[in-house]
């Protein structure tokens, strides 16, 4: 009888899971100051130990173009679906990696615009960037307008959106040896003809070093000479 209870209450405990690895802090700020995601690095340690940079480094060379290679891990064993979303119907791990990524915007901020872009992370960061002059502002006006009950067939306020055209208009290059030395100028198009910026002195350019720029500026071919209403 002894021995049936015991076959019993053995056959009925569940397999122990292992416990998943602790990250370690110093590991991921290496693998981060790389200008890995936070998310990947975490992901690279979880499968390596939680703490050898050289194995996370090589696991994140071969997975860094995994669909969930940026995607927040669990945390606490909690359910990933249900962590996903907020009270506000946005996806919070979204958020977070582009408040990281982005660097310069508040949480809210960011919250704002990808729920204002149904959750686009690229429409959301060009939302951001083209409302920096009044960003505060542009928010409060979205909220406001999501408050008010929608007459008839909808808004009759156009959309931003367009055809996603752009042209290159003006670009910022460097004249010197290295960064530690020389200056940058700029490059701006005007009347369909090239003009360089070199501090106090102005020309025409025939030949801008399109190819050498550090930085492009383009705009939407659908705001040119006419600005979009909403601007």
């Amino acid at each position: 009888e002894n021995l049936v209870s015991s076959e019993t209450e053995g056959a009925s405990e569940a397999p122990a899971v292992p416990a998943a690895p602790t990250i370690d802090e110093n590991a991921l700020a290496q693998l981060m100051d790389m200008g890995f995601n936070m998310n990947g690095c975490k992901r690279a340690l979880m499968a390596v130990g939680g703490s050898n940079v050289e194995a996370a480094m090589n696991w994140v060379f071969d997975h860094n173009g995994d669909p969930d290679f940026n995607d927040p891990l669990p945390e606490g064993g909690q359910d990933t679906t249900a962590a996903k979303s907020s009270g506000s119907g946005v996806d919070e791990g979204m958020v977070m990696s582009l408040v990281e990524s982005l660097g310069c915007f508040t949480i809210d901020q960011v919250r704002a615009a990808v729920k204002h872009c149904s959750g686009a992370a690229d429409r959301a960061a060009d939302w951001l960037f083209s409302h920096m002059d009044d960003l505060d502002g542009a928010i409060a006006s979205l909220e406001s307008n999501s408050a008010q009950p929608s007459a008839g067939g909808g808004s009759s306020k156009p959309l931003e959106d367009g055809e996603g055209k752009y042209t290159l208009v003006g670009l910022i290059s460097h004249i010197g040896k290295n960064t530690g030395s020389g200056h940058y100028v700029a490059h701006l198009k005007k009347d369909r003809k090239w003009v360089i910026f070199n501090d106090e002195k102005v020309a025409l350019s025939e030949n801008p070093p399109i190819r050498h720029a550090y930085m492009y500026l383009f705009q939407r071919n659908d705001s040119i000479g006419s600005l979009h209403p909403g601007f």
